[in-house]
């Protein structure tokens, strides 16, 4: 049903991109006989920007070239959008995708909808054929169409993102902080998985880093700072997390030093699960009247997840009591992205174990054909 290899697809043609020579929002598109041209233009970022608002993630990165991650980041994401553009084809629903996109306000909404790129171009390198949901429509976000053609999708891929709310809104608010200071970046460190981060505990971190920042700009070394979280019931016993502001080219990086994982794993894979039963998502699941629908998160910000291998995560999901016969979707996926890359890092997929042997089938070739790690 599948193609079974790997193939990448070409660039896109520059749609709407400023004539060699001519200047663009984002910089200069060089002509062929130039040389040492200083600014990069992206015709990709300049098509899916177009009506972006100033707090667009994205615009960030574009007033912060001095960040050498930054740069990085935005052409992985050109490579993207440039190979969406491609294997969109001509289709409307796609101009929809580039609105919403430029309507983007903060970093969690930027990676939720990156994520969706991440899979899109993984299914356009294997070769495999998709449309978007219908509008108005409670579909799935890609609609799998068979090699030999046809109209009817013999699968539908949907995805998503889950994460721990405090430490997701914590993130974003350490980033705002850190905008006015160049090359600095902020490294915590858990004593243990955290459940739970009280708004007090937040203010206690961004307090810490604004000092730390501050001294750090006038030439001094801060020494870390730890803050007592509490709350020891809900993070199932004491916590606490050191934090420190240091030269680095990322804004953010944290790590839990408590060996204890069975609690976090856990907790990711309620997360993942919870997802597809959502009012919304269980319509999603449900819309192709029997065709196999898979369920894709997203967990790259939530915690220790990566620690578990792809193949690990394809059986904890399909042999979790939550997956029952009534669920709402044919399997579950987890998976990470990485900024500076354009790949889906980490699937592994588990499949229902009621399906029946046709949605088996269909849900097992579209694995193996995307190179997924599958139940």
């Amino acid at each position: 049903m599948f193609p079974q290899f790997h193939r990448r697809k070409g660039g896109a043609a520059e749609l709407g991109a400023a004539a060699p020579g001519e200047h663009g929002p984002f910089g200069v598109f060089p002509r062929a006989d130039e040389k040492g041209v200083e600014e990069t233009y992206r015709p990709a970022l300049d098509r899916w920007l177009r009506g972006a608002g100033e707090k667009h993630p994205v615009r960030v990165w574009l007033a912060r070239p001095d960040v050498p991650i930054f740069p990085v980041n935005l052409d992985v994401l050109e490579g993207m959008l440039d190979a969406l553009d491609s294997a969109a084809g001509g289709d409307t629903r796609w101009a929809a995708k580039r609105r919403e996109f430029a309507s983007l306000t903060s970093m969690g909404q930027f990676l939720e909808m990156r994520s969706e790129f991440a899979v899109a171009c993984a299914l356009a390198s294997a070769g495999i054929g998709y449309g978007l949901g219908k509008p108005g429509e409670p579909n799935p976000d890609f609609l799998i169409l068979p090699t030999e053609g046809g109209a009817s999708p013999v699968a539908g891929v949907e995805v998503t993102s889950a994460s721990p709310p405090e430490i997701n809104e914590l993130s974003e608010r350490i980033e705002e902080e850190l905008q006015p200071h160049s090359g600095l970046g902020v490294h915590m460190v858990f004593s243990r998985y955290p459940s739970r981060l009280r708004s007090a505990v937040a203010d206690e971190v961004i307090a810490a880093v604004h000092d730390q920042a501050s001294t750090v700009a006038a030439g001094g070394s801060p020494e870390p700072v730890v803050i007592d979280v509490g709350d020891v019931v809900i993070n199932a016993g004491p916590l606490t997390v050191t934090v420190h502001v240091r030269e680095s080219e990322e804004w953010l990086g944290w790590e839990v030093t408590g060996a204890e994982l069975t609690g976090p794993m856990s907790s990711a894979l309620y997360a993942a699960v919870a997802a597809g039963r959502s009012p919304a998502k269980a319509a999603q699941g449900r819309s192709l009247d029997g065709v196999p629908v898979l369920l894709l998160v997203d967990l790259s910000r939530y915690g220790a997840a990566w620690m578990r291998s792809d193949w690990v995560w394809a059986g904890a999901l399909a042999a979790s009591e939550e997956v029952t016969a009534d669920y709402p979707f044919a399997g579950i996926g987890v998976f990470q992205q990485r900024l500076e890359s354009p790949a889906v890092v980490g699937m592994g997929v588990g499949l229902s174990p009621h399906l029946g042997p046709e949605s088996r089938q269909a849900a097992e070739e579209l694995c193996d054909a995307l190179g997924w790690a599958r139940s």
